[in-house]
């Protein structure tokens, strides 16, 4: 299959009142052709 998406090393932080919330951090991954993905979690983490 044809790869058509790669994602190295992912991070995604959140401002909020108390801060700074890291909710990913160093997810890596790729998609080929014809797959479907999701990355799911908690929608909070206190």
């Amino acid at each position: 299959m044809k790869e058509v998406l790669k994602v190295k090393d992912l991070k995604k932080i959140y401002q909020s009142k108390d801060g700074e919330i890291t909710a990913i951090d160093g997810i890596s991954f790729s998609v080929n052709e014809g797959e479907f993905i999701s990355i799911i979690g908690p929608s909070r983490l206190w």
